[in-house]
């Protein structure tokens, strides 16, 4: 297993204490994992990509990486009542019906490429930039225009992956 590789699992394995340590209010060092996780994963592709030791497993474990924070840090801010549930529906049905979509796509075609798009890209940059927002107490104003931004994203990267599948499963006619 290449280093990056093994930042990552690392990445993975902190999310739980993360987790633990939000629940149990003990924001100082939830900030500082969570910070060491943004910055691992700039890290781990950087080394990666300097080292020459892009991986399938890596192309793989980085994103998941990043989706289980996501996905942990908004069931623990819906946990908490720092987001209305139905933001977190919003994220968590994108992410599903991506994973649904590309389930249908390879069981259809055999075809295994996923290709992540610029909006995707962005969508989860936005989610990450709101969950920094909400983790480090910003102004209101600017986590709820972030907020509003990030939901837009959301639902438009969902619509683009639906279509893209539809495009691909279209192919098959």
């Amino acid at each position: 297993m290449t280093l990056a590789n093994k930042i990552t699992v690392l990445r993975i394995i902190a999310i739980p204490l993360f987790i633990i340590l939000l629940l149990q209010n003990d924001l100082m060092a939830a900030r500082i994992l969570f910070t060491l996780s943004v910055v691992s994963d700039a890290l781990d592709g950087a080394m990666a990509r300097w080292r020459g030791e892009r991986t399938p497993l890596g192309a793989f474990l980085d994103p998941m990486a990043d989706k289980l924070l996501l996905v942990a840090t908004y069931i623990a801010f819906t946990w908490l009542g720092e987001i209305p549930v139905w933001v977190f529906i919003v994220i968590l049905s994108r992410d599903v019906l991506i994973v649904m979509g590309w389930s249908i796509v390879l069981i259809l075609t055999g075809n295994r490429k996923i290709q992540p798009r610029p909006l995707g890209k962005m969508t989860t940059a936005l989610q990450m930039a709101v969950a920094v927002a909400k983790l480090f107490s910003f102004p209101e104003i600017l986590y709820e225009a972030g907020l509003r931004i990030m939901i837009a994203a959301t639902i438009l990267s969902a619509c683009e992956y639906i279509w893209l599948g539809n495009k691909r499963l279209g192919a098959l006619e």
